[in-house]
């Protein structure tokens, strides 16, 4: 009996002890807060259902309950300003690895679709790493308004183009290599 005392006075005792305890008022507290047909319920009482949202208290005639989608507005276009598609893929087209070019004249081909940026970005690119040297595939455009997701299929991958509208025509903004 003197080893067991001796040992509950310990760390590892006092530990033990605490361990015991706080499973016993678990379980009692388990067994109390139970609903009548027997799943578990917690103490701090019933769900309770989200509040709804208020109708808008400037508008007279309330909230009719219909969501409305957020609107993607066409993009202002200068006249004759060629559409997303044409100039992603004229983009990729130019952007393809040819052999014999030099960066200078690789860069001269993508500058008329490019922003400043991307060409910043680019301007160390070798054109003979261009991972592509053909297209494969049609565009695919997914428009959302003033910003534009091209998809052009090359051999070996996709190219992703996001496209901007930026003074009154389509320019790409980043370019991205998706491997097949």
């Amino acid at each position: 009996m003197r080893t067991v005392l001796r040992l509950l006075g310990t760390r590892y005792g006092i530990a033990m002890v605490l361990i015991v305890v706080v499973l016993i008022v678990v379980g009692f507290g388990r067994t109390v807060f139970t609903d009548d047909d027997g799943t578990g319920n917690d103490a701090l009482g019933p769900t309770v259902a989200p509040a709804t949202t208020t109708p808008d208290p400037y508008n007279s005639l309330g909230d009719d309950g219909v969501v409305e989608e957020p609107s993607s507005a066409a993009p202002s276009l200068s006249k004759g300003a060629a559409d997303a598609s044409t100039v992603a893929t004229r983009f990729a087209k130019a952007w393809l690895r040819k052999p014999g070019i030099s960066g200078a004249q690789w860069r001269d081909g993508l500058k008329p679709d490019a922003t400043n940026e991307l060409m910043e970005d680019l301007a160390d690119t070798d054109p003979s790493d261009v991972p592509a040297a053909t297209i494969t595939g049609s565009t695919v455009v997914e428009n959302l308004g003033q910003v534009a997701t091209a998809k052009v299929p090359a051999d070996g991958g996709t190219i992703i183009l996001q496209l901007e509208a930026i003074g009154g025509r389509w320019q790409v903004t980043s370019l991205d290599w998706e491997v097949a």
